[in-house]
This record gives structure tokens, C-alpha cells and sequence, in this order.
């Protein structure tokens, strides 16, 4: 009997050890990446415009602080992605001594550069996949560019990731076209690099204080406020295969140079410290569309007010305060001949209670309206755009996580919008008047 239960003793202890050596908190380090020139051969662009897009690309991979980052001289085409393969698994596996100098495509590299290259856990080729200029009728150039991105792992020799980036550049100059669109390629390289799977960041809870955690990784792996990360749990299943799932969401509030603190939304079971998280990436964007009503007007004549309308918050970089722009269109009757807008700009504070959100917000912006009925085409274009108000809103919204990028909210407060134009304007007897009141509404928060 003594036997049997050291035997089962050694057993689980066994068990133990090779789950916690199979589920052992990852914790993600800086790697390194070496990234070629942006390559171009098949396309006429401007070499002056160029001149700085590459440093561009290569800020993006500094900046996002997960790699040290080498510089490349050369620009190699998608083309010789296969030979760079080749040659790459060629000189690693076969242990072929490296010549004095390696050509691929129209680029050479010498040993020493191509011993570096081959050094790097990754290697990144971007190269422009598509480019279209075109002049509008109005004379403005409009520039499209999409832009693709090879990842490598040379240590493997694949390719195993690709990236597309479009953008788009418009101005009356060809080259600023040009420059905008190819200005406008970091930050949505940013929020595709963070997309793929072996970037993103993982790291573990080192300590859990009541509704905070506190995870390894910060400035150093470049982390920021408001960034998402999920709890993992793993399960060997009988066929021995791992199974993982998410079990709890939290945001980072505070980011220090080393570990940094999160905001616990929800998590089942509690957070435990060595629990595994991952990163949520996102493009750092919440899109509220939202629905008012305001039954009367407080100070204005007006007796009801409906308007449909959008907000946009900057999530990340930030967790308590956080900034937004928005859009709506308050109903009234000339909207058959006038199209009628609000636009604005805000903040919120946002106070986390669980999945459930407090959120004060006030905003301030310019009505304004455009005649767009077929009556008004003969109209010259500067008379048929109107400025129509001035005004602004203040409230508090109740949101409500029910996923992990959907939120539902309800919202009250006031809002006032003063006219410019509170007389029949001498367009059909247009009238813009003033309109007022306490509102309530709905709104569906996505987050990406």
C-alpha cells in the first residue's frame, strides 16, 4: 500500500512538472529584425519624395519598441524573394561557405553584410505592389499606393507573414499627392505588424492587487496606455493536443520602464499570479454610432430634436481622459433641401467598474448645412455651403462590454446648438433655428 502511493505521489508530481513546463509563463523579449529599402523598380516615382519614406518605415519597427532593428542599403524586389530564401537556407544549412560577395537581383551585399542579415531572427522586403496616379477634373492629383510587406524568418528560411498597406494622397501638386500617400503607411504599418501572430506581446501577472494587476513588460517592449491584453489558459486534451482559451480582458492604466499596471474588465476565473496574457491588437480606434432625443427645448422654441450621429476616441495612449471628434445630423424639416451637420470635438473620462463604464463627456463644435437639392445645382458652390450653428453638448454615458469589442451604452445630458441664421434664409425660405434641451440616447461602441 506504501508503494502504491508513492508511486502515485511521483506520478502527480510528474503530472505537475510537465504541466507547468508545458504552460510556463512566456514573457516576450526584444528580437532582432532587419529591414531592406523600400523597393520600387517597376513604378516612376519621384526620387526626391522617396528620400525620407524609408526612414519612415524603419521608425515604425523602432518605435513599436518589440525589436532592434538594423538598417539595410539595399532594396531587393518581390521578385527575388524565392533566391533570397535560397540562398538564405543554402549558406545556414548546407554550411556553404559565404563568397565574398552575394548578388540577388540587382543588389549586391558583401560577406560581412550578408553574414549580418543572416544573423537576424527576421527579415522584413517591402516593396510597392501597386501604384496609380490620376488627375480629377478639378486638376487635383489623387495617388494611390498599396505597399506590401515580406516577413522572413531566417532561422526557418520562409516567408512567413505578408502585410498590405493602401493609401492615398490628394493635392493639387503631384509630388505632395505622392508624399501624402506615402506619409500615411505608418501607422497602419503599425497596426499591421501588431497583428501578426509571432509580434505580438505576450507576458505574465507578477502581481494582483484587487481589481489591478501587475504585469512584466513596459516602455522597455514599448507598451502604452490603453493597450488590451487577454488571460490565457492552456489544456492538454486527450488526443495531446493543447487547447487555449480566453478567460479574462485587461487594460493597461499605467506604464512604467520595466512592468506595468493593468485595469482587470473581467476575468473568470480570478486572476492568478503566472497567469499567461496576450496582446490584444487593435488600431487604437472606438467608432460610436449613437441615437439622441431630446424631447423639448429648455431655452429655445424648438419643441423635440432627433439627430443621428458617430464618435471617434483615440483609445490607445490613453486611459482615463481620452479625446474625440465626431459627426451627427440633427433632423429638421429643410433636410430634403439642405443637408444639415454637426461636427465636434470632445473628451471623455472614462471610470472602469468591471465590464460596466462611467463615462463623463462634453464636446463643442459648429453646425453647418450644404444645399444639396437639385434646385440649387446652378448656385455657386461657395453660397451653397452654410455655416448654421455653434453649440455643444455635455453628458455622462453608461457603457456596457458585452464582447470583447462590442459595447453597448446608453447616454444623457444637455446639448444646445445657438443659429447663425435664425431668420428665413433667402434660399426657399430656408430656416436653421436654434434647438436645445436634455437628451437621451443609445450608441454601440466598435472597437479595432
Amino acid at each position: 500500500m506504501r508503494k502504491l502511493l508513492l508511486l502515485v505521489a511521483a506520478l502527480l508530481a510528474i503530472s505537475l512538472f510537465i504541466r507547468s513546463t508545458l504552460f510556463a509563463q512566456v514573457v516576450s523579449e526584444r528580437r532582432e529584425i532587419a529591414v531592406f529599402k523600400l523597393s520600387y523598380y517597376r513604378y516612376d516615382i519621384p526620387e526626391a519624395v522617396l528620400g525620407g519614406i524609408d526612414e519612415e518605415i524603419r521608425s515604425v519597427f523602432i518605435n513599436l519598441g518589440r525589436f532592434d532593428v538594423v538598417g539595410l542599403t539595399q532594396r531587393l524586389e518581390e521578385g527575388d524573394l524565392n533566391e533570397f530564401i535560397d540562398k538564405i537556407r543554402m549558406y545556414k544549412q548546407q554550411q556553404v561557405e559565404t563568397p565574398e560577395e552575394v548578388q540577388m537581383g540587382r543588389e549586391f551585399f558583401t560577406r560581412a553584410d550578408f553574414d549580418r542579415l543572416t544573423g537576424s531572427f527576421f527579415v522584413v522586403v517591402p516593396a510597392v505592389a501597386n501604384y496609380v496616379v490620376a488627375q480629377q477634373d478639378s486638376g487635383e492629383y489623387q495617388v494611390n499606393i498599396k505597399t506590401s510587406f515580406s516577413f522572413i524568418n531566417v532561422e526557418e528560411g520562409r516567408t512567413f507573414a505578408q502585410a498590405f498597406v493602401e493609401t492615398e494622397g490628394k493635392d493639387e501638386n503631384r509630388d505632395l499627392a505622392v508624399k501624402a500617400a506615402l506619409d500615411a503607411i505608418p501607422m497602419r504599418l503599425t497596426f499591421e505588424i501588431r497583428k501578426i501572430p509571432e509580434f505580438q506581446l505576450r507576458t505574465g501577472i507578477i502581481e494582483v492587487r484587487g481589481s489591478e494587476i501587475i504585469i512584466e513588460l513596459g516602455r522597455d517592449l514599448g507598451l502604452e496606455a490603453g493597450d488590451e491584453y487577454v488571460i490565457v489558459s492552456s489544456e492538454i486534451l486527450q488526443s495531446g493536443r493543447v487547447f487555449s482559451r480566453e478567460q479574462g480582458l485587461v487594460v493597461i492604466k499605467e506604464v512604467g520602464d520595466e512592468v506595468s499596471v493593468a485595469r482587470i474588465i473581467y476575468a473568470r476565473p480570478r486572476p492568478q499570479i503566472g497567469d499567461q496574457l496576450r496582446e490584444v491588437p487593435r488600431f487604437g480606434m472606438d467608432t460610436t454610432p449613437y441615437v439622441h432625443y431630446a424631447p423639448a427645448g429648455l431655452f429655445a422654441k424648438k419643441d423635440r430634436t432627433f439627430l443621428i450621429g458617430a464618435r471617434q476616441t483615440s483609445s490607445r495612449g490613453f486611459y482615463g481622459f481620452r479625446p474625440f471628434v465626431g459627426i451627427e445630423v440633427p433632423l429638421m424639416v429643410n433636410i430634403l433641401l439642405a443637408l444639415p451637420l454637426n461636427v465636434y470635438v470632445g473628451g471623455e473620462y472614462d471610470i472602469y467598474i468591471g465590464r460596466l463604464q462611467l463615462v463623463p463627456m462634453a464636446g463643442l463644435g459648429v453646425g453647418m448645412a450644404y444645399l444639396w437639392y437639385l434646385e440649387y445645382a446652378d448656385v455657386e458652390e461657395d453660397r451653397r455651403f452654410l455655416f448654421t450653428h455653434g453649440g455643444g453638448f455635455a453628458g455622462m454615458t453608461a457603457n456596457y462590454l458585452f464582447s470583447k469589442n462590442l459595447r453597448f451604452s446608453v447616454e444623457a445630458g444637455y446639448m444646445g446648438w445657438i443659429s447663425f441664421i435664425p431668420q428665413a434664409d433667402f434660399f426657399q425660405n430656408l430656416v436653421f433655428p436654434s434647438y436645445d434641451g436634455l437628451f437621451v440616447g443609445a450608441g454601440l461602441t466598435i472597437k479595432y
